[in-house]
């Protein structure tokens, strides 16, 4: 067998031996991606409370400001 018959076996060899290993790593992210997303609680936006200030009472409103002005710090 010639020499380029080797080279082109090992050029061969190199490149499946990279795909197989790129994809044993993809299978793997993939493994951590699908539990990472399992460990996230996403809510629906239909279950989010109301946060309309046109809903707001005036004391509440009165809070706020006298809790702004103040440092922070509310009343009641």
């Amino acid at each position: 067998m010639s020499l380029w018959f080797w080279v082109v076996l090992g050029i061969l060899g190199f490149f499946a031996v990279s795909l197989l290993v790129a994809l044993l790593v993809a299978a793997i992210l993939a493994n951590i991606g699908r539990e990472f997303g399992e460990l996230i609680e996403f809510e629906p936006w239909e279950s989010s409370p109301a946060t309309d200030p046109s809903e707001s009472t005036p004391e509440t409103a009165q809070e706020r400001l006298v809790g702004s002005r103040s440092g922070g710090l509310r009343l009641g």
